[in-house]
């Protein structure tokens, strides 16, 4: 099985090294700095799960007619980058071919799938907190790592499962789901909430839980994930609402999401995951009738951010 990993940064770092680390006829996309370093010294990971190792995949390049067809494409790019991935990834698709978003977002499928040649598109989630700290070097300080993978409609291939197999051979915890729209809402609903909650009130959960309406604000915010999930046919665990509050509310002072620290870094939303993780979210709302005051604020907010 081919397998290719588009996007070697934090997160395709790290899948790709623990599937290299494995055996797997792994192959890596990569551009600039990042292929030159690769391709000379391989890619080493510093993980807080995996350990630390040194990788080469079995084939690297940014032309995808080089690197050829592939039976599975794990996609590891940045949200706001998507579209672009995904004509530079064209020529390494088949009908067989399996494309496994690895995102920030909910059920990214649904805004692949009219942009790419006939394939299979699953949908996945990992937790884990990695970057890139130089190029050909990985750094992973937290998170699990854990993947989960599926299709929308629930019926797996085999090959998915053969993947999970070699994650976990390489040591990153991986399982396939029948049910990965639940999974992807969940995580949806933390991480997009955690970054509706830090732009809304501009500053990290320290300022957020400090505030006069924080406690109020931060039970709204995920409120309004969970109603939409719901709108849309996904029903989130009853207690999900109380166990975000609980988490968001043990965070520590400094916490922000990588959405809002690039736009703090100066970075103009459209060069950020904005549209995929703000702007989704309040299209989502007036598709569904759902009113999302908390999520509409926090985009608008953003959206203002180095105008």
């Amino acid at each position: 099985m081919r397998i290719l990993v588009f996007g070697m940064g934090g997160i395709g770092g790290f899948a790709g090294g623990a599937l290299a680390r494995a055996g797997a006829d792994v192959y890596f996309y990569a551009r600039g700095k990042q292929l030159e370093a690769i391709s000379q010294k391989g890619l080493h990971v510093s993980s807080a799960v995996l350990g630390d190792f040194t990788v080469r995949p079995k084939g690297i390049s940014h032309d995808g007619k080089q690197l050829g067809k592939m039976d599975v494409i794990l996609l590891a790019c940045k949200g706001n980058g998507l579209e672009d991935a995904l004509r530079d990834m064209a020529p390494m698709i088949q009908n067989r071919t399996i494309v496994i978003p690895l995102l920030n977002g909910v059920l990214v499928s649904e805004l692949m799938e009219p942009l790419l040649p006939p394939c299979r598109i699953a949908d996945g989630t990992i937790r884990v907190f990695s970057h890139l700290e130089k190029p050909g070097y990985v750094v992973q300080t937290a998170g699990s790592g854990k993947i989960v993978m599926g299709m929308k409609e629930g019926e797996n291939p085999p090959a998915l499962y053969e993947l999970a197999a070699l994650f976990r051979k390489g040591g990153i915890p991986a399982e396939v789901t029948e049910n990965i729209a639940l999974d992807s809402w969940e995580k949806y609903a933390l991480m997009g909430s955690n970054s509706a909650l830090f732009c809304q009130f501009d500053g990290p959960a320290g300022k957020v839980r400090n505030s006069a309406e924080g406690l109020k604000k931060i039970h709204s915010t995920v409120r309004e994930v969970i109603q939409v999930a719901a709108a849309k046919g996904v029903r989130l665990p009853k207690e999900y609402e109380d166990n975000f509050v609980k988490l968001f509310t043990s965070l520590p002072e400094d916490t922000v999401t990588s959405l809002y620290r690039d736009l703090r870094s100066g970075k103009k939303a459209e060069d950020t995951e904005t549209e995929m993780i703000l702007g989704r979210m309040v299209r989502m709302g007036e598709e569904t009738g759902v009113n999302v005051p908390c999520f509409r604020e926090a985009y608008e907010k953003a959206v203002r951010y180095n105008s």
